[in-house]
């Protein structure tokens, strides 16, 4: 079931307001526990309440209130971008809905979440003259949020019969990427097995042609996508790299996928909003290969990207093989996959010579410590401010969508899985909750900083008080532009301005320990 993950999440339908369910959700969280799952997120409400007493009670499974159901489905967001899985759990209805946007986020980009929701029961939807509405319904017959929730998911089951959960859970468990759950990613493993990966001699021939391809040129480079990570290709993909001495520049929203202090790595590269020096390093190039990496507006560039189709071979997780030398068409069966082509690789011999690993001309680190000054605050001076004192080896940054995520493309970070973003979906209000997901899925030892503009911050900033409640070590820089900056050069209008905020009150009034502005 791991050999083709679809694109992206999960949820869970049961009603488990009485103790004759109690089955049901002992067998859903010995699920979960058997997953590894470790940190739930969600918001209380009435048809759950029993579910949550259950999770409080289990000591292998710490359960996190944020302020709203959307910040519990972001944190959760968060964990799996990490992790391969976030759980979240919220009441029917109301609390359901609120997420839609969020799972649908995470259908998109390919993030397994689990998402938990209580419900009233199995006959509450037989509607008629002897049947009265339950609050949090909607006027029509059947289970309309499974309806609505199939849509950005790929599979999802209910939990209606106490005597068969268990059972209904084994089974879900073998085929579905969750157990009873709908899902808008499929579960991957924390490593591929190779061994498990079936391998064509379509594929091999396809692959062994491919590598010699690359082994020919002479300033060969590897442009790496997102999907490297959330197919769990990384290790499989670094060891090729460092066996081949190929250099490799990734996408903006694969940022540190592999480490930027890597010799390895050219940083990013992201059509003509690429630095001068990495665009010089892909014009160099004479055979590029750019695998798990999804063509969409953020990471080309706005379709900006011009590499000629002689140069270039794509493998990825929907075409398999696009290259001008490969001559047959691929049926779906042998299609040539990134796992796949990193399988064959992988057992390949090693070449005679190394690629010759050239100096790029992209800096590995922020040139000299920052010096404060009297001066006009910039963003540049900003992230230049961020990258010289706030970047550690425990830091996870979170960029929000807009002026935030494109200044963090020039920020230097030295390690490895260390920048989530909602690069794709694009989604305001990620990067604050997210913050709760991140610190959690690191073992509560990371320390989230958190780059937020100031509309966004203002739609999110109720999840400070779960930072607070939680004690999260969380850093959160507000650039304040006194707006939508990134929608106003597309079209401007009163429509961008919003109200001006003291964010260092608002911080103390969520019990924030310090805040500064600059």
């Amino acid at each position: 079931m791991f050999e083709k993950p679809n694109n992206a999440h999960e949820k869970i339908v049961g009603c488990l307001p009485k103790n004759k369910n109690r089955a049901k959700s002992h067998a859903l969280i010995q699920a979960l526990v058997r997953r590894g799952v470790k940190t739930v997120y969600g918001v209380p409400g009435d048809f759950v309440l029993a579910l949550f007493k259950r999770f409080e009670d289990c000591p292998e499974i710490e359960t996190v209130c944020t302020a709203g159901e959307e910040g519990a489905a972001f944190a959760a967001d968060a964990e799996a971008h990490l992790n391969g899985l976030g759980v979240v759990m919220i009441t029917y209805g109301v609390g359901a809905l609120k997420i839609l946007n969020v799972i649908g986020g995470a259908h998109a980009e390919c993030s397994p979440v689990l998402v938990i929701s209580g419900a009233p029961g199995i006959n509450s939807d037989r509607k008629g003259d002897s049947q009265p509405l339950i609050h949090h319904s909607v006027y029509q017959p059947g289970d309309f949020q499974t309806c609505m929730f199939s849509e950005v998911t790929v599979a999802s089951a209910s939990l209606n019969f106490a005597a068969t959960a268990v059972q209904d859970i084994d089974m879900d468990c073998k085929v579905l990427p969750f157990p009873i759950s709908s899902v808008s990613s499929s579960m991957i493993p924390d490593h591929l097995n190779l061994e498990n990966l079936l391998t064509s001699e379509v594929h091999k021939e396809r692959a062994t042609i491919l590598l010699d391809w690359m082994r020919s040129k002479e300033r060969p480079v590897v442009l790496a996508g997102v999907h490297i990570q959330r197919y769990k290709m990384q290790h499989m993909f670094l060891r090729v790299l460092e066996r081949e001495g190929w250099m490799c520049a990734t996408s903006l929203t694969g940022k540190t996928r592999i480490a930027e202090s890597h010799p390895l790595s050219l940083g990013i590269y992201n059509g003509a909003m690429t630095s001068e020096a990495v665009i010089e390093d892909i014009q160099n190039s004479d055979g590029i290969l750019m695998i798990g990496f999804p063509i969409q507006d953020i990471d080309t560039g706005m379709f900006t990207m011009n590499i000629p189709k002689e140069k270039l071979a794509r493998v990825d997780m929907k075409s398999g093989l696009t290259w001008a030398y490969s001559n047959d068409e691929e049926t779906k069966d042998e299609l040539l996959l990134p796992q796949l082509l990193l399988k064959v690789w992988g057992e390949a011999a090693s070449p005679r010579q190394k690629s010759f690993q050239r100096p790029s001309l992209s800096p590995k680190r922020p040139q000299g410590s920052f010096i404060p000054k009297e001066c006009e605050t910039t963003l540049t001076r900003v992230v230049e401010a961020v990258g010289s004192a706030l970047v550690d080896e425990n830091t996870v940054l979170l960029a929000e969508v807009g002026d935030s995520l494109f200044a963090s493309a020039s920020l230097h970070l030295p390690f490895e899985n260390s920048f989530l973003t909602s690069g794709f979906w694009c989604s305001l209000g990620f990067a604050l909750p997210g913050a709760i997901g991140a610190w959690y899925a690191k073992n509560k030892h990371s320390r989230p900083l958190v780059l937020i503009g100031d509309g966004s911050f203002l739609m999110s900033a109720i999840e400070c008080a779960p930072l607070a409640r939680y004690n999260v070590p969380a850093i959160v820089i507000v650039l304040d532009n006194e707006g939508y900056g990134t929608e106003r050069p597309m079209i401007d209008g009163e429509f961008n301005d919003i109200q001006p905020v003291d964010h260092a009150k608002l911080a103390e009034a969520y019990m924030g320990s310090r805040k500064h502005i600059v």
